[in-house]
């Protein structure tokens, strides 16, 4: 079972705390399938993944999936690496979130979502958005990356501004950052954006502050935070990448 089992470890991240928490992952491609791994080797131990895809040869290199898993349902793939690679059961569950999917909201869980469209994120949102949840994306497109966090715990007049600025970036209709000619994002950037996500997992499992969003680019230093603390982030901050497609997800 991997987690947190070094004493070194112990002081980089606190596994009873982290243990209190579930985390529920919509999509098990580009970024679903490495936060899989990343979030069970920081003690994460109930994670439960929603998928319908297939794994396909052009997902080797953006995805957590070795060649052996080509062909298989994402679901039964992500369970039997997680199993075999490294001693974890998770929960996968095999099919589409569409309008009359029900989802029952649970404490102390953390929803990321990493569908592949602006339209499908929309659809979990408006069903998850009236709950006192903690709510997570992420986007890629080309070399671009960003993460979005929600506390819908969080009532204050702050917090509230954000929720609506957040929304305003799951408008199908706004616009975007496509990638051109079947372009995808590589195994590095999208661990690179996950790492960033994973040390967020951590932080609310810890009670510590929440970095609710980055913008930035793969190998660039020119990234934008946002925190609470802080002033809330606007589409004009973010400029024309504020909807960028995600992609593989």
């Amino acid at each position: 079972m991997v987690g947190i089992t070094n004493i070194k470890q112990y002081n980089f991240i606190n596994p009873e705390q982290v243990d209190n928490w579930k985390l529920k992952i919509f999509g098990a491609g580009s970024i679903g399938s490495v936060l899989a791994v990343q979030a069970a080797k920081v003690g994460f131990k109930v994670i439960e993944v929603y998928d319908y895809d297939t794994v396909d040869e052009d997902n080797i290199g953006s995805q957590e999936y070795s060649v052996k898993y080509i062909g298989m349902k994402k679901t039964e793939a992500i369970t039997k690496m997680m199993k075999e690679d490294y001693d974890v059961e998770i929960s996968a569950i095999e099919g589409k979130i569409d309008e009359n999917t029900q989802i029952t909201p649970e404490h102390n869980t953390i929803y990321f979502c990493a569908f592949d469209s602006l339209e499908a994120r929309k659809m979990l949102w408006d069903k998850l958005k009236g709950f006192p949840i903690v709510w997570g994306e992420a986007r890629i497109g080309r070399d671009r990356q960003r993460y979005y966090f929600l506390d819908l715990n969080d009532s204050s007049d702050k917090n509230k501004k954000w929720v609506e600025e957040y929304e305003k970036l799951l408008d199908p209709e706004g616009p975007r950052t496509e990638l051109t000619c079947g372009e995808k994002g590589t195994y590095p950037s999208n661990a690179e954006i996950v790492g960033k996500i994973t040390r967020q997992l951590v932080n609310i499992a810890e009670g510590k502050p929440l970095t609710t969003m980055y913008v930035g680019r793969w190998g660039c230093d020119n990234a934008i935070y946002r925190t609470p603390k802080q002033d809330v982030p606007t589409e004009e901050d973010i400029g024309d990448q504020s909807n960028a497609t995600p992609t593989e997800e």
